[in-house]
């Protein structure tokens, strides 16, 4: 928490949500190669503040959690869904280009329940596409 000069109270500074070094790593063996302002480098250290592309050797690149929501909806067809449900937050897989006869897309399972936040259940929803989807 920082303290706001202006107003005299505490404030929570937003900051950017990046993907986890063990997704950073599957989203290379996936061949993501996005330019992300953030990276890891081998030992899972992440930097900040230029710009890296998966082709380099020694780093991986280290997307916000968005961004590799967003390439796995327009390359892969798979679009991840958070709920949520108080306290806690879910989060469930659906494969975009597979319509049922209503019009809803195939919801692949399992449901990712019980997460302390919209950032766990987003990320335990894209290690497992990234594990076992594509």
């Amino acid at each position: 928490m920082k303290l706001n000069q202006k107003n005299k109270y505490y404030t929570t500074m937003i900051t950017e949500d990046y993907v986890s070094f063990e997704v950073a790593k599957l989203l290379n063996e996936k061949e993501f190669d996005e330019r992300s302002a953030a990276s890891y480098d081998l030992k899972g250290r992440l930097q900040e503040g230029a710009a890296y592309w998966n082709s380099t050797p020694s780093w991986y690149a280290a997307p916000t959690l968005q961004m590799a929501c967003k390439w796995l909806r327009e390359v892969h067809h798979y679009y991840i869904q958070v709920e949520f449900d108080p306290p806690t937050f879910s989060a469930d897989i659906y494969k975009m280009d597979e319509i049922d006869e209503y019009g809803s897309a195939e919801h692949i399972p399992p449901t990712f329940a019980n997460a302390n936040s919209y950032e766990e259940a987003v990320e335990a929803a894209l290690k497992y596409t990234l594990e076992n989807l594509i």
